[in-house]
Parts: structure tokens; sequence; C-alpha cells
């Protein structure tokens, strides 16, 4: 991976009480193991864990800790989300011996000590979402600072509750100049449409800076023997400040920017059985554009304006955020976000 970072988010642990904190612990720590962490990462690695599902409780009127791992990146990510008062004053609240619920006060502190990076949004009355990364290696202090030659894209993909895998897949190759980004929804959910997203994975996977009107092509011939699937493509093209666009099916897109948002175009169809027409579509991209992917177990009616501030911030943050307030919660839910970082 050139010039970029990426941030992959595909478990959830629920935290409605006090008795979830130790799941969510033990789900971490199975995570750091699997990534090889040294064992001091490790267990900061537990300890962010334990800090988050504990405020998520005495806080946030309990919430959700997501969180995982990329496999090309030594970087585990977690991000505890909630619907609860929101922090008022966040400076405050990062200092030891504050608190609001009759505590000690440590736990964003000690969050903030223990994580490599860390990311906070949140708006009074409406929720708090907190990114912590854990990592062998040095980050920068602050994931939201802007560098416009690096591309930074996180997604969030959780499968329909009752089911194990999820339906929906997604990738991204990131260039120095060029960053090419996949969602794809298989047909239904659970394992058949894991086959199907899994198919166009690998077609797109194979040669990711082809045209993308011949990998949809390619991806409707590989995933004829499955049920199908909606899938987007976008390319964010950094030196001709442009964005290119195909899309089949029910993949939403949505360019914000400084002076509002746009939804990109994508025509109907099934890849893999009905797929009529293929056109790619083009629109201007700057430093400051921000570009969100969703599969439809997400709700596309949300509006950037409501959340003031919140594309200046880490892109899985702004998963989260998202994926908290608009995940429908009857099919798969992902959601991919893109920006110069």
């Amino acid at each position: 991976m050139e010039g970029g970072l990426l941030i992959r988010i595909d478990r959830v642990v629920p935290i409605p009480d006090a008795s979830a904190v130790a799941l969510a612990r033990r789900e971490v720590a199975h995570c750091a193991m699997t990534m090889r962490l040294s064992e001091p990462v490790a267990g900061r690695a537990s300890l962010v864990a334990t800090e988050m599902a504990t405020n998520l409780v005495k806080h946030g009127g309990g919430g959700s800790l997501l969180f995982g791992a990329d496999s090309e990146q030594p970087i585990l990510s977690l991000i505890a989300i909630d619907g609860g008062p929101g922090l008022v004053n966040l400076n405050q609240a990062m200092q030891d011996g504050y608190s609001t619920a009759g505590s000690p006060g440590t736990g964003l502190g000690a969050i903030v000590r223990a994580a490599s990076s860390i990311d906070v949004y949140a708006i009074a009355g409406h929720g708090t979402a907190i990114l912590a990364l854990i990592s062998d290696q040095q980050m920068p202090a602050t994931p939201a600072m802007h560098h416009p030659s690096r591309m930074m894209v996180a997604g969030i993909a959780i499968p329909k509750k009752s089911e194990e895998l999820c339906g929906d897949a997604w990738l991204a190759d990131i260039g120095r100049q060029q960053t090419t980004l996949c969602v794809a929804d298989g047909l239904g959910h659970g394992a058949g449409a894991a086959t199907a997203s899994s198919a166009a994975m690998r077609v797109i996977g194979h040669e990711p800076q082809a045209p993308l009107e011949r990998i949809m092509q390619d991806a409707h011939g590989a995933l004829r023997p499955t049920r199908g699937a909606a899938i987007g493509l976008a390319r964010i093209d950094m030196s001709a400040s442009r964005l290119d666009f195909t899309g089949v099916g029910n993949i939403a897109g949505t360019i914000v920017e400084d002076a509002g948002s746009r939804r990109v175009i994508s025509l109907n169809g099934i890849v893999g059985h009905e797929m009529r027409k293929v056109q790619t579509y083009s629109y201007p991209w700057t430093n400051s554009s921000v570009l969100v992917l969703q599969s439809d177990g997400i709700s596309a009616s949300w509006n950037a304006s409501n959340y003031p501030g919140l594309m200046q911030h880490d892109p899985a943050l702004i998963a989260a955020v998202l994926y908290r307030d608009h995940c429908r919660g009857t099919d798969d839910a992902t959601i991919v976000v893109a920006r110069a970082g």
C-alpha cells in the first residue's frame, strides 16, 4: 500500500450493561493475539477495550464496541459508539479525575495514554464516538491532521445480526495518485451472499487499476454462477482532481464538499445476472472532498449538515457515526469512507 492508511472494522460487541465489558475485553484480546501483536501492545489493546466498554455503560447508557484489523497493517482499530448525552468539554474529559458518573474519572485519560492514536467526535445530546488505534508502529498523534498527499480509507462491514458471514464485501487499492474503491452487496444475506461478494473482490483485486467498466464486465462474468451482487466502483485520481464512479445496483455513493453534498449515479441491474448497461460518471474531487459508499443495509437518508465538523475527522470515525445512526438492522451493513489524510 503506497502513501495511505487503511482501517478495516468487521466485528461488533453490543455493550448494553456492565456484564458485557469482560466479553469485549476477551474479544479484543483474541484479535490482538491473532494479529501477533507484542504482549505489551496486546495488553494496551485490552486496557483500551475495557475502558471504552466501561465508559459506554457509565456515560453513554450503553452502546457498541466496533473493532477489527487489516491484514496488511499491524494496526488494531477500536471504536466506541453510543447515543448518550455526548461530551460537552473534550479537553476536560481527558483529564484524570474528571467524571460525570461518580467514578475515579480515569477512563478517557487511560485510553489516550494507551492508544497509539485517538480521535473523538461528540455532539451534546447526540452521543459520542471514540476511535483508538493500537499498533507496534509509530503513528501520528492526531489522525485528523490534513496531509493532502495521503489517502485515508476506512470501512465497516457487519453481518446481519442472525448471520455469521457478511454478505457484503469491500476493498481499497491505495496508490500514490490513484485510489480504487469497491463495495459489493451479494443478493440477500448469509453464505450465498458472501460467496457472490467474495467472487467480486477476487476479480477486482486481481487488477484494481484496470478501467472501471472493464472491471465491472469481468465481475459480471465471474458472478454468473452466484446469486449476483450490487457493485459500486470508485476511482479517485488526485492528480487529475477527479472521481470516477461505475455502479450497478443499489450501492449508494455520496461526495461531501465544503459547499454541500452530491450523490453519484448507479444504474439498475444485478451484476452476474441482469446488467444491461455499464457507464462511468465523473465528478470533481478536491483535497477537502469526502467519499462515502454504502450498501443498502445503511440508510442513505443522512445529511452531512446534521453532523457539524464530522467530515474533518478520521474516516473510521465518520463511518462509525453514520453506521450508529443509520444502520437498518435488517441486512448486512457496509460503509466505506475515503478522504485525503
